[in-house]
């Protein structure tokens, strides 16, 4: 059974209280204005690359707090094994890239969620 995200009447923020961002792409990526809970969001910038996809979307919510989400699309190998082993690879070394690229700076304390 699906929902529907809406209630069927058209809420409209005011400007001064949903105004987007210069990065966001409006239109139909945009819910901020349209939805109670809704968020900014950009365009996803898309890399085509030898090896795969990597699809990059920023986000904003009511509140204010930004975030990214990053899809990688890849093909795997042929062999099941292989493939797992590819799978789990990546996402630990996804883990690692993260937590170098957000985590805290040397000698900085460690940010809470």
């Amino acid at each position: 059974m699906t929902r529907a995200l809406t209630t069927g009447q058209r809420t409209i923020r005011p400007d001064n209280e949903k105004r987007c961002p210069s990065w966001c792409a409006r239109a139909h990526h945009c819910t901020a204005r349209r939805l109670p809970g809704g968020e900014h969001a950009s365009r996803p910038e898309v890399w085509v690359t030898d090896v795969g996809r990597f699809i990059a979307t920023r986000y904003r919510d009511q509140r204010g707090n930004d975030r990214v989400e990053l899809r990688v699309v890849l093909a795997l190998a042929d062999d099941e094994q292989v493939a797992q082993a590819q799978a789990r690879h990546l996402v630990a070394v996804t883990r690692v890239v993260v937590d170098r690229v957000f985590g805290p700076a040397p000698g900085q304390q460690e940010r809470q969620p």
